[in-house]
């Protein structure tokens, strides 16, 4: 198993943070305001310094007014066509 963070599969967690966090026209800072996290997190998950857990995209979902659920959803099956 390799390291998820340097993965497709990782680079797609990113983007997908980055694209639901647009959707809701937050800011990085106004994100981690709302997920009460210092100012750089979003900013390292979206760049990839930082990985990423199942929870944390749930809660970052959840703060971008998003439904987690679909958004996992969406992310599995984009992995799944890349196996």
């Amino acid at each position: 198993m390799r390291k998820t963070i340097f993965s497709k599969q990782g680079k797609l967690i990113q983007e997908a943070i980055k694209n639901v966090r647009e959707k809701a026209s937050l800011t990085q800072r106004e994100l981690c305001r709302r997920l009460n996290k210092e100012h750089s997190f979003i900013s390292k998950c979206e760049l990839g310094e930082r990985r990423v857990d199942i929870a944390e995209f749930y809660w970052i979902c959840k703060a971008c007014d998003t439904n987690p659920e679909a958004e996992i959803k969406k992310l599995i099956q984009t992995f799944t066509k890349l196996e």
